[in-house]
């Protein structure tokens, strides 16, 4: 799917569903965003500035990517679903706190490598709540996420750049906006890593 038919796929998704998912995106992002620094949400799409300190609460990330995985296959979810993944809090924690390494290193270089590797790792949430990679390292998962999105990275920062246009127009209703336009990119986000995902098993 290009683009475009995987944002029409995701509007069409939430339809008359939006409000129902929006809780569990919210609780997750607020969690996993708590920032006093710069950070990026696999899940949502979405960069924020500062110093982040949410990387406690990694576990729920991996949690809301289950969920929305459910939720774009016609599963049923439960808000409870986002924190399934409290029993992995050690490896959620070596796993993010190694992305930032590599990150940090890349992002040495210029901004932009640091964008794009963290990118590439935007896979490995999705292969943290897969079973099927349980067997996997930590810098096994960062490796396989890269190998994964080979090739779809520019893809994957298009369509969230595309989404700008979106944010823009929510602050011009003072915020109220994004209680939709979050679920609809979360929704997208999810479709587009998903795929990229069970198209290399």
């Amino acid at each position: 799917m290009t683009n475009s038919e995987i944002k029409q796929w995701a509007k069409e998704k939430i339809k008359g569903k939006w409000l129902s998912i929006l809780p569990a995106i919210f609780v997750a992002s607020l969690l996993t965003g708590l920032t006093l620094g710069s950070s990026y949400s696999s899940v949502t799409g979405t960069f924020s500035s500062g110093y982040n300190v949410g990387w406690i609460f990694y576990f729920v990330q991996i949690g809301l990517v289950a969920y929305m995985v459910k939720f774009i296959n016609d599963q049923p979810v439960e808000f409870k679903d986002i924190f399934n993944y409290s029993k992995d809090f050690g490896r959620a924690i070596g796993a993010v706190l190694l992305q930032a390494l590599y990150v940090f290193l890349f992002a040495l270089l210029l901004i932009i490598p640091g964008i794009m590797k963290l990118i590439a790792y935007s896979l490995v949430p999705y292969l943290m709540a897969d079973d099927k990679y349980d067997n996997l390292g930590l810098k096994e998962l960062l490796t396989k996420s890269e190998e994964m999105m080979n090739g779809h990275k520019m893809d994957y920062f298009m369509l969230n750049l595309s989404f700008i246009g979106w944010h823009i127009l929510a602050i011009c209703t003072l915020g109220i906006l994004e209680i939709w336009v979050i679920p609809y990119q979360t929704t997208a986000s999810t479709k587009f890593l998903n795929d990229i995902k069970v198209s290399n098993e």
